[in-house]
């Protein structure tokens, strides 16, 4: 159940990064990047069920992000 309090307006832009945590539900996260879909048709956005707080520069670089 989403809670309504935590609810906010998202306007995504090409190369925009979304993270959720990393216990959410795989549904969630599909429902999510439709939604972005439907709003914004041919937008280019990253979903990420994680927490980055957690990942160390290898890992992040295995993924193909690096560090500027």
């Amino acid at each position: 159940m989403i809670d309504r309090d935590q609810i906010r307006k998202l306007s995504p832009v090409d190369g925009d990064i979304f993270t959720l945590p990393a216990d959410t539900p795989y549904e969630l996260v599909e429902q999510l990047g439709e939604a972005i879909t439907i709003a914004k048709p041919g937008i280019k956005v990253i979903v990420i069920c994680a927490d980055l707080r957690q990942a160390d520069e290898s890992l992040m670089n295995a993924a193909g992000w690096y560090r500027k």
